[in-house]
């Protein structure tokens, strides 16, 4: 059977989970065609473990995707309430149990690559992936399509773009830039200088340090280590280690996190992205318990990726025109939360896949889109910043933060975390994508 003629032609500048999951989603309607533009040589996802709560965990169920990510683990989570995450204040020979986190269903967490790949597998044939393509800018005019102007001098067009090209997005700084000239041109200039100064990232005063550690490793060093039955959070002032298996148990995800509060809202110079000598992670965790010691040997030659944890300032707007944005393109937060770019995508797609949206109503389709997801990530975002100030135990007093007696403050610190992720157990993403269908029929519907 042949396929349907396009209503319109979607182009995606970002290959991530993030461009992938909404490629997917799309691909389901036979009557819509995607490019994918990804900037590397080969569509690939950097980093190392994702981790998936419930919340998440729905989304990728509606989208047909929940099997897939199953299969990555090394067990079938359920949906009851379970203990997922223990806290434990460790910057000390004698760590402290803090408390923990109980979750609706586990903690999903697999590998970055191996669900990039699932993503990749399961694109309809009306999705092109195009490698080596990085967005310099486009051009949208009135009835006309978008023009996309590559850096290696190339040229495409597209009914609608997408930006999930990540932090320094090109798609970003392009839509901002084209909404300043826009308010200069009705005289609002104070907007147009505001509008500019959304676009650049800034510091969240966070280097977050990642490896994967052969579990068999630390088995051998430590056969029965917490980590193996539980994901563990060990917890210290301005520092902070999460690890949890990942790739069925074969390989152990490693996130250190250093903080540097009053290095907040700055610009950072130098690489966002760089390997760093294991000795010095193994250094940001000197003295504390034995747990961690075990886990900062196992290190040694291993590969370590310093992340310089860059977030966006709260955009008033995620869609102009015919161009949208999402993902980090559109909120890049701290990674306190774990919240997923699958809710954008599925939003999205569910929009442009309605009968309702036509090349007419498209900028209106997307308003809604806009509308509906940017006080959700806005507030995902506070919460992952709030669980930075808790994760770094800033609210301890002191100059050594070692005294034993503040048990029951450390329990309030385990608590405050568990009312802050309760919106990740207690909320269905459904709700959001409901409302936005509503708003299309109510807005859109003749």
């Amino acid at each position: 059977m042949s396929e349907l003629p396009s209503k319109f032609h979607v182009a995606i500048c970002g290959g991530g989970i993030g461009g992938l999951t909404l490629a997917f989603a799309l691909s389901k309607s036979p009557d819509i065609s995607v490019d994918i533009y990804e900037a590397a040589s080969k569509f690939t996802e950097i980093g190392a473990g994702i981790g998936v709560w419930w919340r998440t965990r729905q989304v990728l169920k509606s989208l047909g995707l929940e099997e897939d990510a199953i299969r990555l683990l090394h067990f079938r989570p359920g949906e009851d309430r379970v203990p997922s995450l223990q806290h434990r204040k460790a910057d000390q020979p004698d760590g402290l149990a803090m408390g923990t986190l109980y979750s609706r269903g586990e903690l999903m967490a697999f590998h970055r690559a191996e669900f990039h790949g699932v993503l990749l597998n399961r694109l309809s044939s009306r999705c092109r992936t195009l490698p080596s393509k990085r967005l310099e800018s486009y051009v949208q005019q009135p009835g006309a399509p978008i023009m996309l102007h590559f850096q290696d001098g190339s040229m495409a067009t597209c009914d609608i773009l997408i930006g999930a090209d990540g932090i320094k997005s090109a798609v970003r700084r392009t839509m901002f830039q084209e909404a300043a000239k826009l308010a200069e041109s009705q005289h609002r200039n104070t907007d147009a200088a505001e509008l500019r100064n959304l676009i650049e990232p800034r510091f969240s005063g966070v280097f977050c340090y990642r490896a994967l550690i052969p579990a068999a490793r630390l088995s051998s060093i430590s056969p029965q280590h917490r980590i193996f039955s539980s994901p563990v959070q060990y917890l210290g002032k301005n520092r902070r280690i999460l690890a949890f298996p990942i790739s069925r148990g074969r390989l152990v995800n490693l996130s250190a996190d250093e903080f540097h509060p009053h290095e907040e809202g700055t610009h950072f110079d130098g690489p966002w992205v760089a390997d760093v000598d294991p000795s010095y992670v193994q250094s940001l965790f000197q003295g504390w318990e034995k747990e961690v010691d075990e886990i900062v040997q196992c290190l040694d030659d291993l590969k370590i990726t310093r992340w310089v944890v860059n977030v966006m300032p709260t955009l008033p707007f995620f869609a102009f025109g015919n161009v949208a944005i999402l993902g980090d393109a559109a909120h890049a937060m701290t990674p306190f939360q774990g919240a997923g770019a699958g809710q954008d995508a599925s939003i999205l797609a569910a929009l442009l896949s309605n009968e309702l949206a036509t090349k007419t109503t498209l900028p209106q389709v997307l308003e809604i889109y806009s509308r509906v997801r940017q006080p959700l990530a806005t507030e995902v975002a506070r919460r992952s910043r709030l669980n930075g100030e808790y994760f770094s135990l800033r609210s301890l007093a002191g100059p050594d933060h070692h005294d034993h007696s503040s048990t029951a403050r450390l329990q309030g610190i385990a608590k405050q975390i568990q009312d802050n992720f309760e919106w990740a157990f207690e909320t269905e993403a459904s709700v959001d994508l409901r409302r936005a269908l509503s708003l299309l029929r109510a807005e859109l519907a003749t």
